[in-house]
């Protein structure tokens, strides 16, 4: 293995091991696994701006979450389902 040393703002490496600490890894393996993915070209380091879709894949993958489901969609019927219910507490006031 090749050891070498490279320099991180204070501020990043700071909140990189609370991470790493709460992940229960150490930062030395996250920068591995981030740089493999990189290389294997899973990881895209440009200034280019990213799609939309591209930031969503890259947020559900950061958090492990809805990888399965579209979250617009998500929120689309969650609010859907709650107009229906305000729908029907206002038809059930009593005083109305």
């Amino acid at each position: 293995m090749h050891r070498t040393t490279i320099n991180i703002p204070d501020s990043i490496f700071h909140r990189a091991k609370i991470k790493a600490l709460r992940d229960d890894v150490t930062v030395s393996e996250a920068v591995r696994e981030l740089l493999a993915r990189w290389v294997a070209g899973e990881i895209r380091l440009s200034s280019e701006e990213r799609s939309r879709e591209e930031l969503v894949a890259l947020a559900r993958a950061a958090r492990g979450m809805w990888a399965d489901r579209d979250p617009d969609a998500y929120l689309a019927a969650s609010r859907a389902g709650l107009k229906d219910r305000d729908k029907e507490l206002e038809d059930a006031r009593l005083d109305v």
